[in-house]
């Protein structure tokens, strides 16, 4: 069984991306607000509904590919946990070489 070691900020991490896909949906509702706003002839509601569409969608793509960036820094050590679930090797990425896990 091959895992990912996890961190001790994945909730920070959580929260960070489920706020960018709230600032996307967001944004399309913005979008469907827009399109009511031209439709009924309110050409203020327009622009302000205009505006926050840009922001949120600009707001949201910012985020996703901050958690990229974030999750490319990341290191990716991989735990090796054979059948005997006492034993645990830290799998180094490079070379493959297993080792005594400390904890």
């Amino acid at each position: 069984m091959v895992e990912q070691r996890p961190t001790e900020k994945s909730w920070a991490r959580a929260t960070l991306n489920m706020l960018a896909v709230v600032m996307i949906f967001a944004g399309i509702a913005a979008a469907g607000g827009l399109i009511a706003a031209l439709a009924g002839g309110f050409e203020g509601w327009a622009i302000v509904a205009a505006i926050a569409v840009i922001v949120l969608f600009a707001g949201g793509f910012l985020a996703v590919r901050e958690g990229a960036k974030r999750r490319a820094r990341e290191s990716n050590t991989v735990v090796y946990a054979p059948d005997n679930t006492d034993q645990l090797f830290d799998v180094d990425p490079n070379t493959g070489e297993r080792t005594p896990r400390r904890s």
